[in-house]
């Protein structure tokens, strides 16, 4: 067998994306966490439409036909992660958030200054002769959006922290994390929750971290020492996202595979290796001889716990000081490393039939070595929403007809639920979907079983072969409605896109919307981009004045 490193391999940088892409024949597929579109190769895609869409067994396809799947497979993770797991969905939600959270005080800026952008620059012009109020509006407009952009940036690739550390906006870690959670719980209550009956409520945290800045309380006070983990949410996705699918390769190749053929395809460079390699350091274990060893297993189960902290959400906040280390991924990850090496080494022989009850006994011990709650346990909170006081919302998903008001919001939320739903029958799939995607082994999930997951939670907007983006099609979902809903979805991005530029980019609006269709003239697509924002804010983008 031969492994085509064109149908195998992504572009390298591709997790964290340029504001502006179009045609994807530089890369071999990547998934967007800002646009929330999964993209892939031309020539993937022409694999692709040769077989049935979704998973099939081996002796469907031909081994070309395996690989190209196997990247549409890989890319698809990262949709499940974004959108399926806790850290995702706040990473998801604090694009909408940094406009949501902001939107009063934009308005009464209007009034006070006129249409002016970008703000970032028109305080550093006026700075310390604006009156009060106004001088206050543009100072929590600014460090609103740069406290949520900060806990992103610092989440994702603590590596390039220093600009941010440096920056006249950054107060700490503490506070950039507290704002971030804060920001997107209240934009999910103000969405489903006006009376905070199931949501946690951040306001009661205020008085908290206020005391942990006035006692000097590490990682919360202005000029605190900085301790960031060596890896990030980056790291961590591209590492569960590529030994997921060299298991799917592994096992479809009929064990035939080796490590060697695919660091010789180009598949175990540094970025989708580097946090198996510090997983295997601190455990002090020697590379494992096959994708399917159990320590391998371990590691995909050590990434899952990593990107779904429970503190702060679904469950409510009770440890203070010890906030940042229960919901940054790299420090959770690093723990739990720590923790199998100098607690129970014996896990690493843990993972043997991949199955649900190895899921629930191994998360359970390693979530009680870091004092969190269990993923499996917030997905039961979680199932409890949704059948409850979500449950209005969870109707509008099987219709695929949301509610207008904050609808990307609405859609997120209702994805991540329904994913959840999923996950707590099915927990084993989706911590190790490469060994269950396949269909070879005689007990747990089965071949059709794991089809219907993986169609269920397919990524709802993805390219075509032409470059455009298209919603994604659902056997039990009206087509219009799908395409009603894309729509809508799209719009209300752009215009969050455009609140980025009013606030931080200096000079006049750019409508560089290219790379989400060709169908359309770019006058077309910008008059309507226009009309939204004038809708949201009372005043045409046209109308700014730059600083």
């Amino acid at each position: 067998m031969f492994l085509d490193k064109k149908l195998l391999i992504e572009k390298e940088e591709g997790w964290i994306l340029p504001a502006e892409l179009h045609s994807c024949w530089n890369v071999r597929g990547l998934y967007s966490p800002t646009q929330f579109v999964l993209r892939l190769r031309p020539d993937i895609h022409l694999e692709l439409q040769s077989i049935e869409p979704g998973i099939r067994s081996n002796s469907e396809l031909s081994f070309q036909q395996i690989q190209a799947f196997s990247t549409y497979f890989h890319e698809t993770i990262h949709w499940w992660q974004h959108v399926g797991s806790t850290l995702g969905l706040m990473l998801s939600l604090v694009y909408p958030a940094q406009a949501h959270i902001n939107y009063r005080d934009l308005k009464h800026l209007i009034q006070d200054i006129g249409p002016v952008k970008s703000i970032l620059k028109y305080d550093a012009v006026h700075k310390g002769s604006l009156k009060n109020e106004t001088g206050s509006r543009i100072n929590r407009v600014l460090n609103n959006w740069h406290d949520i952009e900060f806990f992103m940036r610092l989440a994702i690739d603590p590596k390039k922290a220093s600009h941010i550390i440096n920056s006249p906006y950054f107060e700490s870690v503490g506070h950039s994390y507290n704002m971030a959670w804060g920001s997107v719980l209240w934009l999910l209550s103000s969405t489903f929750d006006s009376n905070l009956v199931f949501l946690p409520d951040a306001r009661k945290w205020e008085r908290e971290f206020e005391q942990l800045n006035k006692n000097e309380v590490f990682g919360y006070y202005h000029g605190s020492d900085i301790r960031l983990s060596p890896i990030g949410a980056r790291e961590i996705f591209e590492g569960q996202a590529r030994f997921s699918q060299l298991q799917y390769l592994y096992l479809s190749s009929g064990r035939k595979m080796s490590w060697d053929d695919f660091e010789h395809a180009g598949m175990l460079s540094q970025l989708y290796r580097e946090a198996f390699d510090i997983f295997l350091k601190i455990l002090d274990t020697p590379w494992p001889g096959t994708p399917e060893d159990s320590v391998v297993g371990l590691f995909l189960l050590v990434c899952d716990l990593a990107i779904n902290p429970t503190d702060g959400f679904p469950f409510d906040l009770y440890h203070f000081p010890s906030f940042v280390f229960s919901v940054d991924p790299g420090i959770r990850f690093l723990m739990l490393c720590e923790s199998i090496k100098n607690k129970n080494p014996n896990l690493v022989n843990s993972i043997h039939g991949y199955t649900k009850e190895e899921y629930l006994e191994v998360s359970e011990i390693l979530c009680g070595y870091i004092s969190c709650k269990t993923p499996y346990s917030a997905s039961e909170k979680l199932n409890d929403w949704a059948s409850t006081n979500c449950k209005e919302l969870m109707e509008e998903d099987n219709s695929f007809e949301f509610g207008s008001e904050n609808l990307p919001v609405r859609l997120l939320f209702a994805r991540f639920l329904r994913f959840q739903q999923d996950k707590f029958i099915t927990p084993e799939f989706f911590c190790w979907p490469g060994i269950w995607s396949v269909g070879e082994r005689k007990a747990g999930i089965s071949l059709e079983n794991a089809r219907e997951l993986f169609e269920a939670h397919k990524a709802l907007f993805c390219d075509g072969i032409d470059g455009d983006i298209y919603p994604s099609t659902f056997p039990d979902k009206d087509e219009q409605s799908v395409q009603n809903t894309f729509n809508s979805f799209y719009f209300w991005n752009m215009t969050y896109d455009m609140t980025r530029q009013w606030i931080i980019q200096d000079g006049d609006f750019e409508y560089n919307f290219s790379w989400l269709t060709s169908k359309f003239p770019k006058s077309e697509v910008t008059t309507r981009v226009r009309n939204q924002f004038r809708d949201v804010y009372g005043v045409d983008p046209s109308a700014f004045q730059t600083v």
